[in-house]
């Protein structure tokens, strides 16, 4: 029997490696995807783009004639595509399902897709109707052929110019209104450069933008802001200029890193806690909900509870954010440490449950630039802190990974944290939470032993046999201590060498 490379249906969406994905198999994929389009959604037609790889538009060509011949009218946008500016397009367009062919952060050699149902639902595993992607994976290993009698509509829409208005817009900047805002952007050679570079201008920013043109090569190494290597040449350029912020992408631009000129770097939990008082207050109403992860630092949750709002732990993954959004109206947005930033928008009367880097980059300049020490205060009550950034292991197997992470849970229960594994809504967390000196529920007034600990855990589910951890703790050595005692644990059941990314 052929490969089917089952392995492509991820948990968050589909990514691969290239060389698996065969034309025959791109359009089997295309086909399952067409048929869950038209029979289980009832979709109209679909918005497709690609982003930075050098595969992408020979896949977005398969998929393309595939969902034509099955009837579904396509809208292609043109050119290389960030993530936030495809989802853009799907609320412009929310009788249609959407697919962007891409693979974020991962190293070149890779393809996906990340897929929307209309009204810009996401659609994942177990996510979406009748199961989402586990019911396009049955409509690929069924292979059904099922076309139509009429072929759909192609044509072609660039969403830049009103989603640039819309973001500027929506952020409070207006044309010239970061005149004299030193900032650099180093986009990484990914998708997000044109439009960062085109609204920043309108903005009247002093910007610096750093490869800036899409290369699905990827010459500074995988796209991903995480590995210091990658970004090196552009943090030492930040160090060297006059730069306020410096900012830095991945290859398809919905995760954001924000540094100060002099090269602190200010975690993503407390970007969100300077920016969530702006958004509640814009947005109004009765107290608000966040989502935070379960890997946020709690004393930037104190921030955001301070801001009014009621902060929730969620789970990782886009896709399960978004979900989780959807069915409950209370939540205005939320963050991941890993730098993804969730709102929910307005947009032609409806809400969408989304992400919108451009956004949030322009509303996170704009506040660094009218009030600086918003942030400077943010950065002192982070330095009270030690991360161990996120990083990971590969396993030999899922059964030597899952005996690891339940040695490492069994260690620090045995000395004192406790394990929280749902959220406060009562989903599965994917991972664990494990706290020692601080509760699970944070708020205002929440008071913060000087030696608190936090540990958490989770499977990858976009890498195989990954699992990664993250330590955030009120003091470096109890870090660094909770560190190397994972990395002696793990060691034990053939971890591979440590893994940033």
């Amino acid at each position: 029997m052929t490969n089917l490379n089952l392995s492509m249906f991820r948990a968050y969406d589909i990514r691969t490696p290239s060389a698996p994905l065969t034309d025959d198999l791109a359009a089997r994929l295309s086909r399952a995807e067409a048929q869950y389009f038209r029979e289980t959604l009832g979709a109209k037609g679909v918005v497709l783009g690609n982003d930075a790889r050098l595969t992408g538009p020979h896949y977005l060509n398969i998929a393309s004639e595939v969902y034509l011949d099955f009837g579904l009218d396509v809208i292609l946008i043109p050119g290389a595509c960030s993530t936030s500016k495809y989802y853009f397009a799907a609320m412009e367009h929310p009788d249609h399902a959407a697919v962007l062919i891409g693979a974020s952060h991962n190293p070149a050699g890779d393809t996906g897709r990340k897929i929307l149902g209309p009204g810009v639902s996401p659609i994942a595993r177990r996510i979406g109707l009748m199961g989402g992607l586990d019911r396009i994976e049955e409509f690929y290993l069924k292979d059904s052929r099922l076309g139509s009698s009429s072929r759909g509509n192609l044509s072609v829409h660039d969403p830049t110019g009103e989603y640039i208005d819309y973001s500027m817009k929506l952020a409070g900047v207006e044309t010239g209104g970061l005149r004299g805002f030193r900032t650099l952007h180093d986009y990484l050679n990914g998708a997000a450069g044109y439009e960062m570079i085109e609204a920043f201008n309108r903005a009247g920013a002093d910007l610096t933008p750093l490869h800036s043109v899409p290369d699905g090569r990827f010459p500074l190494g995988d796209p991903n802001p995480v590995k210091e290597t990658v970004i090196q040449q552009g943090y030492q350029i930040l160090l060297d200029s006059d730069a306020g912020m410096g900012v830095f992408f991945d290859g398809d631009g919905d995760r954001i890193d924000f540094y100060l000129g002099d090269g602190r770097y200010l975690s993503s939990s407390f970007v969100y806690a300077a920016i969530v008082p702006e958004i509640a207050k814009r947005i109004g109403g009765k107290t608000p909900e966040a989502f935070a992860c379960l890997k946020s630092n709690p004393l930037a949750v104190v921030e955001m509870a301070k801001a009014g709002l009621k902060v929730s732990v969620n789970r990782n993954g886009h896709s399960q954010i978004k979900q989780s959004m959807v069915e409950n109206p209370d939540v205005l947005g939320g963050v991941e440490e890993s730098a993804h930033y969730y709102e929910r928008f307005s947009y032609r009367g409806a809400d969408y449950c989304t992400e919108n880097t451009l956004y949030f980059v322009l509303l996170v300049s704009r506040l660094w630039n009218e009030d600086p020490d918003r942030f400077e205060r943010l950065f002192e009550i982070q330095s009270r802190t030690a991360r161990e950034r996120e990083w990971g292991y590969k396993f030999p197997s899922d059964e030597e990974r899952e005996s690891a992470l339940q040695a490492v849970e069994k260690t620090f229960i045995d000395r004192g944290a406790k394990a929280m594994k749902e959220t406060s809504h009562g989903a599965d967390l994917e991972g664990t939470l494990m706290r020692r000196g601080l509760p699970f529920t944070i708020d205002a007034e929440t008071q913060i032993a000087p030696d608190w600990l936090q540990v958490c855990q989770r499977v990858s589910h976009s890498e195989d046999g990954l699992a990664r951890w993250e330590v955030v703790a009120g003091r470096e050595e109890l870090a660094n201590e909770a560190k190397a005692e994972i990395e002696g644990i793990v060691r034990t059941f053939g971890a591979g060498e440590e893994y940033q990314g």
